[in-house]
């Protein structure tokens, strides 16, 4: 369904062309207005799509975090043995 008013175009279009020619561009532009709203309609994400995306991030903050955690325990440690090593 074209949000456009073809009405309103084809008005337009008959005060310049003869009403056959005038229908025909109108037609035309809903037509392209139709698979432009359809074309962009495949693209919208679904409930899917944004739980799938959800859940790929919390999975890579987990590593992320167990990353960090393994990283501050090794400093630590590598710390703590350089003081008590005295």
């Amino acid at each position: 369904m074209a949000y456009t008013n073809t009405l309103k175009i084809f008005e337009t279009l008959r005060s310049v062309f003869d009403e056959k020619q005038a229908t025909k561009i109108a037609e035309a532009v809903e037509t392209a207005l139709e698979t432009s709203n359809e074309t962009l309609l495949g693209k919208v994400a679904t409930k899917e799509d944004i739980a799938n995306t959800k859940a790929e991030i919390i999975k890579w903050m987990f590593i992320f975090w167990i990353g960090q955690f393994t990283s501050i325990v090794g400093v630590l440690t590598a710390i703590l043995f350089a003081f008590f090593k005295k």
